[in-house]
């Protein structure tokens, strides 16, 4: 009888299939920026194209037009060549952006944006600055100072370093103390800017309040963000060594009544910048701040000083 001849099975092979680099799925991200930036720069360039008749043209607006447009240029150009790299298989897997020297690479290119956007923003959107010409320069400036931090926030959050959510996930209030403690920077910075351009004493005056609004409040703020980090050793030890002291700390009536009177601030700052004759916030730019700090104007502009219309 004949015995059945046994097959030996060989293991599966493994498969040859070259590994490709996974796409940046920071993609969505880049495009924002890229097109944000677009928008900036193309803007600019019709501003110079038009002879606009501003009484925020100073003699020294069109020397610096060239630093104006070098802001969008740059940011839009870097994220469509690292998607360009990133979208065309070859050049990913010889050159992915978002390996390189462990992700650091796209880190540190990502915090130069937002520097960069930082100084641009500020650049455009200074009291008397180009930004005023064409609102679609402010808002774009902005835009793309917030896609940079967002890219910032995104590869913070692929390579477990510090983010925004995490830098604020203490308390409920932490984000918004961090959103008053932003606008009143922005408000002090646009009020003392603008009060080198200003020549009546009431435009004067009504900047020195708005520098008063932005630095209270700015004190206030940093005050319970740095109560949220415990870096005010001395108020948390007050607070862990005497009973009576407890309510220095976040979280209970202390912190509400703060609030309440930060708020009441800013009303009255409302009342007071908006009302008649007063700066103007398309002059200053404290309305149209990052986080809106309640600032707008009747259009009233006698006390600026930006030449005499006809450059």
């Amino acid at each position: 009888m004949t015995m059945p001849s046994s097959q030996t099975q060989s293991p599966p092979q493994p498969s040859s299939s070259p590994t490709f680099a996974e796409h940046n799925k920071k993609w969505k991200a880049y495009l924002l920026l890229s097109t944000t930036s677009l928008v900036n720069f193309v803007s600019l360039i019709d501003v110079f194209d038009i002879p606009f008749q501003s009484l925020f043209r100073t003699p020294t607006y069109t020397q610096h037009s060239h630093i104006n447009l070098m802001f969008g240029v740059v940011t839009f150009l870097t994220p469509l060549f690292i998607l360009f790299f990133d979208f065309v298989s070859c050049l990913r897997n010889k050159f992915d952006f978002a390996t390189l020297w462990d992700g650091k690479l796209e880190g540190y290119t990502l915090l130069v944006h937002v520097l960069w956007w930082t100084f641009g923003t500020a650049f455009m959107t200074k009291a008397g600055g180009i930004a005023y010409e064409a609102l679609n320069v402010y808002f774009s400036s902005w835009a793309s100072l917030f896609s940079s931090i967002h890219l910032l926030d995104l590869w913070g959050g692929e390579k477990d370093v510090l983010t925004i959510r995490e830098l604020t996930r203490l308390s409920i209030t932490l984000p918004a103390w961090w959103a008053v403690f932003w606008s009143s920077i922005v408000t002090f910075a646009s009020a003392a800017d603008a009060i080198r351009i200003v020549q009546t004493p009431s435009a004067k005056k009504s900047c020195e309040f708005a520098v008063a609004v932005g630095v209270i409040s700015a004190i206030v703020s940093a005050f319970f963000i740095l109560q949220h980090y415990e870096f005010l050793t001395c108020c948390c030890r007050c607070c862990e060594g005497f009973e009576t002291m407890k309510w220095l700390s976040y979280g209970g009536w202390f912190e509400l009544a703060c609030s309440l009177l930060v708020n009441l601030w800013f009303i009255i700052g409302v009342d007071q910048l908006t009302s008649a004759g007063q700066i103007s916030s398309t002059i200053t730019g404290e309305g149209k701040s990052a986080f809106g700090i309640l600032w707008d104007d009747d259009g009233d502009d006698e006390g600026v000083d930006g030449g005499d219309g006809d450059e």
